[in-house]
């Protein structure tokens, strides 16, 4: 096999938000937190933004080598029979819905994905889950994450590639006022918080899919190990792809 000379290339999701001064004032703009950014370069992976626009194709999405689903604003519960409540923030369906479309095509071709906080929340609704939507109030033995920033602590399956990664105790930083209820499908719990609160899946079977309720990319060298549990599925996935026959 011919040995790789580009980096891997990650999509990694974005949303839009109004510019506030200048020129373009009340525009919108495409925006995603750089730290994504910087993370996923640190691993040695070549990030490219995607922004909620029409469906891509299965052959578009296998030019990926991996997709990452980032954070951002609460899921429309709309999408899975649910009325709005006073806690939610503005949802916005068409990134939920563009987003929910690239994870299914991303299964679909065998393209490893990672969700970081409200995208672990797209995998899981994706594979008929369940969220919280509002902590602590739903779970009260768990802290208030969504005011800020908040170091918590994550029980890991040993039996993981999360724990390959991290260990089975990782002190990770949460910031979000949902979390996941049930986790189903093809998916199996690897994390959890005291609380009981599930703070990691992955995939039981198929492709490889790492989703997370805390904020890696800000959590620097200790945040790494997630980044680098992508790029690993990626190899292993070319490991097994059989080479192109040369007749």
């Amino acid at each position: 096999m011919a040995q790789r000379t580009r980096r891997p290339l990650i999509g990694v999701t974005a949303g839009t938000r109004t510019m506030m001064s200048g020129a373009w004032a009340g525009h919108d703009a495409v925006a995603v937190n750089e730290h994504y950014v910087r993370a996923l370069r640190a691993a040695g992976a070549r990030p490219v933004i995607i922004a909620p626009q029409d469906e891509w194709s299965d052959e578009e999405i296998a030019e990926l080598d991996g997709l990452v689903l980032t954070g951002g604003t609460d899921l429309d519960p709309a999408a899975w029979g649910e009325g709005a409540l006073p806690t939610d923030m503005t949802p916005d369906p068409e990134r939920d819905a563009f987003e929910t479309a690239l994870y299914r095509a991303a299964r679909r071709n065998d393209v490893p994905v990672l969700g970081i906080c409200r995208g672990l929340q797209i995998i899981v609704i994706a594979e008929g889950g369940q969220l919280h939507r509002h902590l602590p109030e739903d779970l009260p033995a768990h802290p208030a994450t969504g005011s800020a920033p908040t170091r918590v602590e994550a029980r890991i399956d040993a039996a993981s590639d999360l724990a390959l990664a991290l260990g089975t105790r990782a002190e990770v930083t949460a910031y979000h006022h949902q979390g996941i209820r049930a986790v189903r499908g093809d998916l199996r719990t690897v994390a959890r918080h005291d609380s009981g609160l599930v703070l990691a899946v992955e995939a039981a079977s198929g492709s490889a899919v790492l989703g997370v309720q805390w904020h890696p990319e800000i959590d620097g060298e200790a945040g790494a190990g997630v980044f680098e549990s992508l790029l690993t599925a990626i190899r292993h996935r070319e490991a097994a792809t059989p080479a192109a026959s040369l007749v």
